[in-house]
């Protein structure tokens, strides 16, 4: 399944509204494998860097990089361009090019399921975990 920035902010920051949801969540599917961008990458370590500091922050994208739970994928210009027509297409909602490039990732690799605490996968149609 697809991890969002929001799901992987809420496993690393104990104070998160959202953390313990998360960890049990993690916990609980200690099988399950994700799939990030290098988008949700780089919107992760630039939240934790803000929000904690810049040794969490590159811990946390190192970690991310090496792991074998995690697998990152890093966007190309095709996909970039399909989620931009995806931008447009839903033009009435409040969503960004990373969430965009989420569901074009997705449903090329046949996802259903996002470890996501943004209700715009929901609102466009995907489920979400926890």
């Amino acid at each position: 399944m697809l991890v969002d920035t929001g799901a992987l902010l809420a496993l690393t920051l104990k104070r998160d509204q959202h953390h313990g949801r998360a960890a049990t969540f993690a916990r609980q599917h200690r099988d399950a494998r994700f799939v990030l961008t290098d988008l949700i990458l780089a919107e992760t370590v630039t939240r934790l860097r803000a929000r904690a500091d810049a040794r969490l922050a590159t811990a946390a994208g190192r970690s991310l990089l090496e792991s074998r739970r995690y697998e990152v994928l890093f966007v190309d210009a095709p996909l970039v361009t399909s989620a931009l027509a995806r931008l447009e297409q839903f033009g009435d909602k409040a969503l960004s090019l990373t969430d965009c490039v989420s569901f074009e990732v997705m449903d090329r690799l046949g996802l259903t399921t996002a470890f996501a605490f943004d209700r715009d996968f929901r609102d466009c149609g995907y489920r979400t975990v926890p």
